[in-house]
């Protein structure tokens, strides 16, 4: 073989290496491409769906304080009134101490 056979079949030989490797690379990044939006849609969903719950947290701690307040005034009642005394020891109502702070 001569120097001109070797040189061309080298050349073919990174032409043909070089296409493969553009077609695999524009693959990856199309396919990032496409995590991405999909990430995109699901976090604005996830976004949604936390939103969408935020009333029902709202109520829940309101029903929570008021509930609260009942249960205090009701073992403040049973210190001097016998039925609401017995309410309290039927259901397990107990004070707690002050709760800890959130840190």
């Amino acid at each position: 073989m001569d120097d001109s056979n070797i040189s061309q079949t080298s050349s073919s030989c990174m032409t043909g290496a070089f296409i493969p490797m553009v077609l695999l690379s524009l693959s990856f990044i199309l396919l990032l491409g496409w995590q991405v939006s999909n990430m995109s849609t699901q976090r604005s969903r996830l976004e949604d769906a936390i939103s969408g719950q935020q009333p029902a947290v709202t109520q829940a701690q309101q029903v929570q304080a008021t509930l609260g307040k009942l249960a205090g005034d009701l073992l403040e009642a049973a210190q001097t009134d016998g039925t609401a005394k017995a309410i309290s020891d039927k259901f397990g109502i107990k004070q707690n101490g002050a709760p800890a702070a959130a840190k």
